[in-house]
């Protein structure tokens, strides 16, 4: 019995987070005002807490297909795929931000969704060649957590892009029932 020892290189993880932090600004980004301080940071929230969740959902599905092989090498090799298919991510992010920023296209939720798709793909792939044979249930597996989370990033959108708002309305009243005037941020 061979156990994994597996430690997640800095790179990866900076490279995974930039990636959903991109997604976040683009999703949310606002064609009128790009720079909006207030869609930036609520998108740098959100992006972060949506990679999280569909990291731990990847994990935990892939641990659940893969028990038995688990236990033989370890929980780190579930965590090894799903980090090597989160990397899958970053051509599409670049896309993302392209698209958004230096073509000015507002309908980029295809790249969110490809993206994704494609992550939960390249885990399925990953778990393979650790395992050294490919197997159906894990790519049905991250492939349904995958289409799953794309569908609720593209539903939660029309909702999200509100909250940026209401938080700055909800700032601006506060300065100005204290005396601070308007918040030109």
């Amino acid at each position: 019995m061979e156990t994994l020892t597996y430690k997640s290189s800095g790179l990866k993880t900076w490279i995974r987070r930039i990636c959903f932090m991109g997604i976040g600004i683009c999703a949310l980004a606002n064609p009128m005002d790009f720079f909006n301080i207030y869609n930036i940071l609520f998108g740098l929230i959100i992006g972060l807490f949506f990679g999280f969740l569909y990291r731990r959902f990847l994990g935990v599905f892939l641990n659940l297909f893969n028990h038995q092989f688990k236990k033989e090498r370890g929980k780190a090799v579930i965590k090894e795929a799903v980090e090597m298919g989160m990397l899958f991510l970053t051509p599409f992010t670049i896309m993302l931000i392209f698209a958004t920023f230096v073509l000015r296209w507002s309908m980029t939720l295809g790249f969110i969704s490809a993206g994704i798709m494609s992550v939960g793909t390249a885990s399925a792939i990953e778990m393979g060649k650790i395992k050294g044979k490919q197997e159906i249930k894990n790519t049905i597996a991250t492939s349904g957590v995958s289409f799953l989370f794309a569908i609720a990033w593209t539903l939660s959108i029309p909702l999200m892009t509100k909250v940026p708002f209401y938080i700055e309305g909800g700032i601006n009243l506060i300065r100005t029932f204290t005396g601070g005037g308007s918040f030109g941020l």
